[in-house]
């Protein structure tokens, strides 16, 4: 298993960034250069508005430089979960801002010209027969709503169009659900952010934020920046900065991702012939797709304790042989693991503090299109919308319980709903 993802691997002319000396002010401070921080300095930045992003590692080398590529429409769970704590003006507000989030992906890719090998197409799979009845539901609630991208798939025939594999009963496809090399993609918006007047960092981590109406934040090394407002945007990659309100409202979980050796273009089409990435609708999901260079990204196998269990390929391998027999003898280019946020209700946790800490979190495996929308909403409520991001952050947040012991709390929970999908309960 490698350190990086493939995605790294195969980016060697990526940029980089310095590491800040001495004392900098900036009107926002952002901590954590993935998708959420960027995307946050890049709408700044539109609006003339100087940030400063600081990440601890290189940007990417977290969640947003580590994720299957998957990108997805709306929140991470069931609409119902968001509606019924709001009223209906609030419940219409807070769809739209999910339903943006593939959109300012499209649009950014357009007007930045960023070459992330952006494809669509995207299947919602069914192991048995009570996933496809919840996800029937799912495609009644959303078309009632306006959502006019899917299709049912009810039989093997249809079924056939897309996927080459006997393990589904039915899938909803979905026309405006794709994937893409997120790496490269956040690399074009940390570009045009700086080309419009952020700033960014790497090798900076926050040790310390000095709380005040002008706080000041100490990096590592002695550099220090000025600014009246800041931005928590590491997610499950925030260590000791984060608030403690964020903290017992966050588990972070280990997912692990697989890629094979490019594909011939004769085995691509017998697996998935119109390029679509698929998800199941396990609770512990298998997630893939076929990449630009023809190799299969095949992503599972969710860590809720986030022990270290040794050689996780094996196991990857047999579920991917699981859905694709024909990839029995595929080579394996790349093994590599990373954490993502989870919350209880497994909806993004949005919040601001007294005095201008703003903070997103727990995009709960959803967060390629999500995190850069977010990272959009706090910046567009620094600049003076603060709409979607008021309504989001009205969503109650339950802690997770068991204090010290949640990790083996949620464990045991999962366990749960793992005995419950192999049983097809």
């Amino acid at each position: 298993m490698t350190s990086g993802s493939i995605y790294e691997t195969e980016y060697g002319e990526r940029p980089t960034y310095p590491h800040p000396d001495g004392q900098i002010d900036a009107d926002v401070a952002i901590i954590g250069g993935g998708l959420t921080g960027v995307s946050a300095a890049l709408t700044l930045a539109e609006a003339g508005i100087k940030s400063v992003v600081l990440e601890a590692g290189a940007v990417g080398a977290g969640g947003s430089g580590r994720n299957g590529g998957h990108l997805c429409q709306g929140w991470p769970n069931d609409f119902d979960r968001i509606s019924r704590q709001l009223d209906p003006a609030e419940a219409d507000i807070a769809w739209q801002a999910g339903m943006e989030a593939v959109e300012l992906v499209k649009q950014r890719i357009a007007r930045y010209s960023i070459n992330c090998d952006l494809r669509f197409g995207y299947l919602h799979a069914a192991l048995h027969r009570r996933q496809m009845k919840g996800l029937d539901a799912w495609q009644a609630a959303w078309e009632a709503r306006g959502y006019d991208h899917f299709t049912r798939l009810g039989d093997s025939a249809a079924l056939s169009e897309h996927i080459g594999s006997d393990a589904y009963v039915g899938a909803i496809h979905d026309t405006g659900c794709g994937h893409i090399q997120p790496l490269k993609y956040l690399h074009g918006l940390a570009r045009a952010a700086t080309l419009l007047g952020a700033r960014i960092y790497e090798q900076a981590p926050v040790k310390k934020i000095l709380r005040g109406p002008r706080k000041t934040l100490l990096i590592a090394g002695g550099a220090s920046v000025n600014a009246p407002v800041v931005m928590l945007c590491g997610n499950a990659y925030l260590a000791n900065v984060g608030l403690p309100e964020m903290r017992r409202r966050l588990a972070p979980v280990t997912s692990s991702i697989l890629a094979t050796r490019p594909l011939s273009d004769n085995m691509v089409k017998q697996l998935l012939p119109t390029g679509a990435a698929v998800a199941d609708e396990n609770a512990a999901l298998n997630y893939y797709r076929i990449d630009g260079r023809n190799r299969m990204i095949f992503g599972g196998r969710a860590s809720y304790t986030n022990v270290d269990f040794g050689d996780i390929e094996p196991d990857l391998r047999r579920r991917m042989t699981d859905v694709f027999p024909l990839l029995a003898n595929a080579e394996t280019e790349q093994v590599w693991s990373g954490r993502i946020g989870i919350t209880v209700n497994r909806i993004p946790h949005f919040g601001r503090t007294d005095d201008d800490i703003y903070f997103v979190q727990g995009f709960s495996g959803h967060g390629v299109a999500l995190s850069g929308q977010s990272g959009a909403m706090l910046a567009k409520a620094v600049i003076g919308d603060a709409s979607q991001f008021d309504v989001m952050s009205k969503l109650t947040h339950m802690p997770f319980p068991g204090g010290p012991l949640r990790t083996p709390a949620l464990a045991l929970g999962m366990a749960w709903f793992k005995l419950r999908d192999r049983l097809k309960l």
